[in-house]
């Protein structure tokens, strides 16, 4: 009875088939792949030991990889190569290599002093001489024989792009994508004797990796032509899309590195990738209306002077993204966590268990509380964190990045700023430089990432900001907390009214609301916006 074969493609519990091992059952060998391992001796199969007379019968090896460098070559064609026609395989010396029993082994491309090779059926590369080739690959085009010379990433790409131009343009291939200072200089004399010099190949990150280095060696000329169908001149050809290229490729685009965005098919790409100022609301109608949102991309500032209820505030901005299932990341730098925790707690419960004493008299336990806080902290939605007493207040940036790229924190909170200031120990001057330094990387960093990045600030007695003016300068949303303290009024004394005074995405400026402290629950609610 033969041995069954599981969803691995695998038989296993057999006999190893290695002499010195013997065991009946630890062998398992893939009948596809046809290598096995023995779980009593450890050994790969197969290998150099001592067999068993019927282990290969049992388990038949897999067939010997043909070495094609030193396979016989029968005979060498230039027709039936890629889609190429036989003059221009034989313009660019790519040949078809055959073996015995007229076998394809290999396809071979002179270079002018060397010849690379790539398996036919594996794309795996060698070259005859020691060493990759640093010349281009193509014809013997003059310097200076057309306006323009196209340059693809593959040698069979150059002569492809060569066979739907036309062949009226000098086309030739670099050697790979990575490009030596050899290369370069080598290469430099000959390409700037042209006007232009076009990139015809794929902007992945070899690609544009080897476009930026001939973009930097003539940038005034340097042109590309935008692969928006398929990956390279040969797909073209070989999918009958030849029109397209060559259309394409009449009409190339001044290139750009990296950093710089130029030609339409950016604004394509921009508009149909890029979400400008992604948001999500607060909850707050009043706001909203305004603001739509607390807004990814960049930094928002909440700023009041002190006891006007910033953390409160910010607190109820972090329990409406909470219930949204939005990922956030905390720094409460006034309060313990036990203290973030059960004001959370609170807002679940809808009563005051912010302390427990808070707690009894609310007529909850301790573990009701605890179960409250992790049903409002959403299981892994809410990430605290702590600058620690030793670190420098640039760690922030670090701290910012781990908590969205490890954690994916969508939306960071800090709670205040002017506490990093603190850190910095440098007095007035130092504490002002470290929150123009921070904010400008963070506002670099919010974009990068895609994040919110919300800072509440202390504000002076004249609406300055205290140390932090840079701040506000970078932040793309600014929202000014007021409030009278003073007022015989109790439920104007516990009002605070939302002034947006920034609002770069979306324009809308003004009162925007308010929320209603309530003394007894320790919540806040949003007060009927009156026009």
């Amino acid at each position: 009875m033969a041995a069954a074969v599981n969803s691995n493609n695998e038989i296993s519990h057999q006999p190893c088939p290695y002499e010195d091992c013997g065991s009946s059952d630890a062998f398992a060998y893939n009948v596809v792949d046809k290598v096995g391992q023995c779980h009593s001796c450890n050994r790969a199969y197969p290998g150099k030991d001592k067999k068993f007379s019927w282990a290969e019968g049992t388990y038949p090896p897999p067939p010997r990889k043909v070495d094609l460098r030193s396979t016989k070559v029968i005979a060498g064609r230039f027709h039936g190569i890629r889609g190429l026609d036989e003059d221009v395989a034989k313009l660019y010396n790519i040949q078809l290599q055959y073996g015995e029993g007229n076998v394809a082994l290999r396809y071979a491309f002179k270079y002018p002093n060397n010849v690379k090779y790539r398996g036919y059926a594996e794309k795996k590369f060698w070259t005859k001489e020691r060493g990759s080739p640093t010349d281009l690959f193509g014809p013997d085009f003059n310097a200076g024989s057309s306006k323009r010379i196209y340059i693809t990433e593959g040698e069979f790409d150059a002569a492809s792009l060569y066979q739907v131009m036309g062949k009226s343009f000098p086309v030739k291939s670099l050697p790979s994508a990575s490009l030596s200072e050899k290369f370069i200089k080598d290469n430099f004399d000959y390409l700037n004797a042209f006007e232009m010099v076009v990139y015809a190949g794929e902007l992945d990150a070899a690609g544009q990796g080897a476009a930026n280095k001939l973009y930097s060696m003539m940038p005034e000329k340097f042109y590309y032509v935008p692969m928006s169908k398929w990956k390279d001149a040969n797909e073209f050809l070989m999918e009958g899309d030849s029109e397209d290229l060559k259309w394409a490729a009449l009409k190339p685009q001044r290139f750009s590195p990296d950093n710089f965005f130029v030609g339409d098919l950016e604004v394509q790409k921009a508009i149909s990738t890029e979400n400008p100022y992604a948001y999500v609301p607060t909850g707050h109608t009043g706001l909203d209306d305004k603001i739509r949102g607390l807004v990814k991309g960049g930094l928002t500032f909440i700023k009041a002077m002190r006891g006007q209820g910033k953390t409160e505030l910010v607190r109820y901005f972090e329990i409406g993204l909470l219930k949204q299932n939005t990922r956030i990341a905390l720094l409460h730098m006034e309060e313990m966590k036990s203290t973030t925790y059960r004001a959370m707690a609170t807002y679940e419960l809808g009563w005051n268990v912010r302390t427990k004493e808070d707690a009894v008299t609310s007529g909850y336990s301790e573990e009701e509380v605890i179960k409250a806080a992790q049903k409002a902290a959403s299981d892994e939605n809410t990430i605290i964190f702590e600058m620690q007493p030793h670190d420098d207040p640039m760690q922030l940036l670090d701290y910012v990045r781990l908590a969205a790229t490890v954690y994916g924190a969508e939306y960071i909170f800090i709670d205040h700023v002017q506490r990093l200031a603190y850190l910095s120990n440098a007095g007035v001057d130092g504490a002002t430089s470290t929150l123009t330094t921070i904010g400008a990387r963070m506002a670099q960093l919010a974009k990068e990432l895609n994040i919110g990045v919300v800072f509440i600030s202390q504000v002076n007695e004249d609406g300055r900001t205290k140390y932090a003016a840079s701040l506000e300068e970078e932040a793309i949303i600014c929202i000014k907390l007021q409030r009278d303290t003073e007022s015989d009024d109790e439920v104007e004394r516990n009002t605070t009214q939302f002034i947006v005074d920034k609002n770069r995405p979306f324009s809308k400026l003004g009162n925007a609301g308010s929320v209603y402290y309530d003394p007894q629950t320790t919540l806040l609610e949003e007060v009927a916006f009156k026009v």
